[in-house]
């Protein structure tokens, strides 16, 4: 996922700010900011949370920049710091879920199928707890790539994984989300 039309790569960044040039740091930030963002708030399920999170998560990849063995993998390295923030942020304030109220008053519009009949609101609040019902990782994969609307290939290069194993994380997570659909009678 390194960028390659007009700017630097990833690694190429890094070996700048490695060599003293801080102010190449911020073409990262521009990078993988809102990718970043995204993740947190699907995590987190709070605008504010998210913010914070983002803002400690490139604080510590740019203090840690001096440890990453591959420059090559920087959104894997910075996604996993980003996970291990959230963690430690659940621990210490036992985060609630993420609820469908949350993600309407933070501005989440869910797409309406064309052809389907419009969903109601008790229908939309099942499919939300259906999703966050499901084990993390599998919510994590289904939400970027269907909220971030990630390849499976930035999925994994983003994760850190083989895009065989975003595959199968995938493939389980619509199964489980048709399991648990069908459970709360949605179908």
């Amino acid at each position: 996922m390194e960028e390659s039309s007009g700017g630097l790569a990833d690694s190429e960044v890094i070996r700048a700010v490695l060599s003293g040039d801080v102010q190449a740091y911020g073409q990262l930030v521009e990078r993988y900011r809102a990718r970043l963002f995204g993740l947190a708030f699907h995590l987190s399920g709070d605008y504010d949370a998210a913010a914070d999170l983002t803002q400690e998560t490139l604080i510590a990849a740019y203090n840690a920049l001096d440890r990453i063995r591959d420059p090559s993998a920087f959104p894997r390295w910075i996604c996993g710091i980003l996970r291990n923030k959230f963690r430690n942020l659940r621990r210490r304030n036992c985060a609630p879920t993420l609820s469908l109220d949350q993600l309407m008053e933070a501005g989440f519009d869910p797409p309406a199928a064309d052809s389907a009949p419009a969903a109601s609101e008790e229908d939309l609040r099942q499919v939300m707890q259906c999703v966050e019902a499901l084990p993390g990782k599998y919510r994590e994969t289904l939400i970027l790539r269907y909220v971030e609307d990630l390849s499976y290939k930035e999925i994994a290069e983003f994760l850190g994984l083989p895009v065989t194993t975003v595959t199968t994380r995938l493939n389980a997570a619509r199964k489980l989300l048709v399991k648990n659909a069908k459970g709360c009678g949605l179908f």
